[in-house]
């Protein structure tokens, strides 16, 4: 994604929901060398909002969503409906390329890949515990 304080269209250059492997990250790298910007790699928790009709529901749902490690998680609003935020801590992200360049090297770029993935995994697990326990 473009290293910019605000979200804004065209923020994201590539979104991916599935594992990726080396080689697919380093074809997209490739493509982006174009870009003469900031570009960082980003990988963000499962984020879940649900809209609850009672206060009641939300806190024994956010209490679900804690004991199975949404860590980050809280109610947003109270009005008509209360609307609650299950959020995980799965995150990653530095610069990766700049002015075209890749900034680290294919020993690098394996080892993020491995833990990206990993990580990719364990929120994919928290939503399965999640929804079993539901």
């Amino acid at each position: 994604m473009l290293d910019k304080e605000k979200k804004a269209p065209g923020l994201f250059l590539k979104i991916w929901h599935e594992q990726i492997s080396f080689e697919e990250l380093k074809k997209s790298l490739k493509e982006l060398s174009s870009k003469k910007d900031l570009i960082k790699f980003k990988l963000e928790p499962p984020i879940i909002h649900v809209a609850c009709r009672e206060l009641e529901g939300a806190s024994e749902l956010l209490g679900k969503g804690i004991s199975v490690g949404f860590k980050r998680s809280g109610l947003l609003s109270a009005g008509r409906n209360t609307v609650l935020e299950l959020n995980s801590t799965e995150r990653l992200e530095f610069p990766i390329l700049n002015n075209g360049k890749i900034l680290v090297d294919d020993n690098f770029l394996k080892l993020v890949m491995e833990q990206a993935n990993e990580k990719l995994k364990r929120g994919w697990l928290r939503i399965e515990k999640l929804r079993k326990i539901i």
